[in-house]
């Protein structure tokens, strides 16, 4: 019986098995087609061919852009409205990124993805969409399309462009202690992110991060600095000749108030200094760092 057992077991397995692997060459194949759909829709755009844009598309099919307030539902409509398109205004280039396609079930499938419509002065706009497609005879057809504009980011860089030289990854250290910085940008250049490491005799000590920012409202280069103390703080920054004041103000992990003026003073590409002058904790005054030299290693 246990024999038995496992044999049924094993066939059991090799049947799941089997199923697996078809389920995943059936994906691979539909993909292929959709991608296929893809870019027989891009090259129709692109030659103005609505009869072949529409051609695999469902008799049904409804296509809806609510930022240009485009809608049409029927192949027929869809082919109108693209014609209308396409005889007034610039003439235009589509470029189509899938980002993903997914099959709720085996005769459903979403693609989203990005278009870019890129025009005869260079301007462009990107979409974000959602196609929806059915399986109609064995062969994938679009049941629906969906756009949503891509609006471009805003960026602070003009505001921080000044400080742009900080980014990169620097070193302070003498005998004893050693403090890597490592600044770099966020995705679009509002942030300048410092993450910085001390090393005492050779082992971990202190570590944190400090975030820079234009502040739209007060006008100002902002910062905030966090370490594994558990102190953090924050300050405003202002450019003096060649030298950068950030006054500060923080909560030390005890509860008391310690405030300082930090100066970044610009050397060359490959250095700059560091002071604090003007420091405190609860009113009692702490001598100044004399300005150390931070060189820049990456």
């Amino acid at each position: 019986m246990q024999i038995f057992s496992k044999t049924i077991l094993t066939l059991l397995t090799a049947g799941l098995l089997a199923g697996c692997d078809q389920t995943k060459q059936n994906d691979i194949t539909d993909k292929k087609a959709i991608k296929s759909v893809v870019q027989s829709y891009q090259e129709a755009f692109n030659k103005k061919d609505t009869a072949k844009l529409t051609s695999q598309m469902t008799a049904d099919a409804t296509y809806r852009n609510p930022v240009t307030g485009e809608s049409a539902k029927g192949r027929e409509a869809i082919e109108k409205l693209f014609k209308e398109k396409f005889e007034k205004g610039q003439n235009r280039r589509l470029d189509v990124t899938i980002k993903s396609i997914e099959f709720p079930n085996a005769d459903e499938a979403i693609e989203n993805g990005v278009m870019k419509v890129i025009f005869d002065d260079k301007s462009s706009v990107e979409m974000a969409y959602q196609a929806e497609y059915v399986r109609e005879s064995d062969k994938w057809l679009v049941k629906a399309i969906n756009m949503i504009e891509l609006s471009e980011p805003s960026s602070n860089f003009e505001k921080l462009k000044e400080l742009s030289w900080l980014i990169g990854k620097w070193i302070d250290y003498d005998a004893n202690v050693e403090i890597g910085f490592d600044n770099q940008w966020d995705k679009y250049k509002n942030f300048i992110t410092q993450h910085f490491k001390m090393k005492i005799y050779g082992h971990d000590d202190i570590e944190g991060k400090q975030i820079i920012a234009w502040d739209p409202i007060k006008e100002v280069i902002r910062s905030w600095v966090f370490d594994s103390d558990g102190e953090f703080g924050e300050g405003t920054w202002k450019k003096v000749d060649n030298s950068w004041y950030a006054t500060m103000r923080y909560t030390l992990s005890d509860g008391r108030i310690g405030t300082s003026k930090n100066v970044y003073t610009f050397v060359d590409d490959s250095n700059y200094t560091f002071a604090s002058i003007e420091r405190e904790v609860d009113g009692e005054i702490l001598p100044d760092i004399n300005p150390v030299t931070v060189e820049k290693i990456e």
